[in-house]
């Protein structure tokens, strides 16, 4: 069974994933995949159960060889504790 946040790409479909504000992880589920980061000399082999972290601001290009799945994980949303009220004690000094 496919889990729903897997993409599969075929033999010779490439896919561009665009930017982001945050960084992502894509990890491979199945097969081989090639990634090269736009405007980057270095290009990636993936193999299945291994990942490769996408900068924020940055694009890739991903292409199965032959085909791939795979998942783009987006990090989990930062929580922000509530400010809790300052205790304050303050001394006064006794009037002499």
């Amino acid at each position: 069974m496919r889990d729903e946040f897997t993409t599969r790409l075929m033999p010779g479909q490439a896919l561009t994933v665009a930017a982001s504000g945050s960084a992502r992880r894509l990890v491979v589920t199945g097969g081989r995949l090639w990634l090269t980061v736009s405007g980057a000399t270095d290009d990636h082999w993936l193999q299945a159960g291994q990942g490769f972290t996408v900068a924020a601001g940055a694009e890739v290009v991903i292409e199965g060889w032959p085909q791939a799945e795979f998942q783009l994980l987006l990090p989990p949303p930062v929580r922000r504790r509530a400010a809790k009220p300052a205790r304050c004690w303050r001394v006064v000094p006794a009037a002499a």
